[in-house]
């Protein structure tokens, strides 16, 4: 099986932010969670997002950035008690941005080069470190993690050549292909501001992706598992994989730092 994330030995960058985008309504999931953002689910006495960062700081990461919508003051106080060795950081707008205005309104707390960018909703368990080095060594400007294609059709649709460079990208297409869904994971440099679309609401996946296939654009291939929480069928299967957080997260820098996640 081909895949990116295997042991690198490239030297690491510095530490970098964490961009989680927040906003989601969950519109899909209105009849089983309709009181919150959908980042915000509930997984075992804690929310979804909690588990996605925990991923990032059993990995290092210590700075993590939310852009977020529909009351985000929930995932502010949440985060408010339950302080640990990690720093965040919030920005809110209550109009819908799309992918790209939320990741254009979270830059103006970035301080690394390059930066994550990760989707509020679903959690992939790769090795950001990895990523890192791969993005590194490729001298990319921008690189996205990728899973082998499923049955699932609501997600980025993603085409490599031999060396793992974005040939193509397609956002939710009517007709599946064989190739690569789209992670949720991305790790820009800085200098792709410059390309950002001047509008307010703008989708990353749709206006900023596809055009990036002109620059040094790679996708790094994971064998990792990709959850999501964007259906209740969805939320159910993660619920039922994750009983244990302990399988995932033996000991992380949350727990330390808090004893407990509640």
């Amino acid at each position: 099986m081909r895949v990116s994330d295997r042991p690198d030995q490239f030297p690491l960058p510095p530490a970098r932010d964490v961009v989680i985008l927040c906003g989601g309504l969950g519109t899909r999931l209105q009849s089983v969670v309709a009181d919150r953002p959908k980042s915000m689910t509930e997984i075992h006495g804690r929310p979804f997002v909690a588990c996605l960062v925990e991923h990032f700081l059993r990995h290092g990461a210590r700075r993590f950035i939310f852009s977020t919508g529909y009351k985000g003051d929930m995932i502010e106080d949440w985060f408010g008690r339950h302080r640990g060795g990690y720093e965040t950081l919030f920005v809110r707008d209550p109009a819908p941005l799309g992918t790209g205005g939320a990741v254009a309104q979270a830059m103006k707390l970035v301080r690394s080069n390059p930066f994550l960018v990760l989707n509020g909703d679903s959690l992939c368990e790769l090795d950001p470190e990895r990523l890192l080095r791969f993005h590194t060594r490729k001298r990319a400007r921008a690189t996205i993690a990728v899973t082998q294609a499923d049955s699932r059709e609501d997600t980025g649709a993603v085409t490599l050549g031999e060396d793992d460079r974005v040939l193509s990208m397609v956002e939710k297409p009517r007709t599946r292909t064989t190739g690569y869904h789209n992670a949720g994971i991305y790790l820009f440099d800085r200098t792709v501001e410059a390309l950002f679309p001047n509008s307010r609401s703008w989708s990353l996946e749709r206006e900023l992706l596809p055009q990036l296939v002109t620059e040094p654009f790679y996708g790094f291939v994971t064998a990792s598992a990709l959850y999501d929480i964007g259906t209740p069928e969805r939320l159910a299967h993660f619920r039922e994989v994750w009983k244990d957080p302990s399988v995932h997260f033996p000991v992380t820098s949350m727990h330390q730092e808090q004893g407990s996640l509640l």
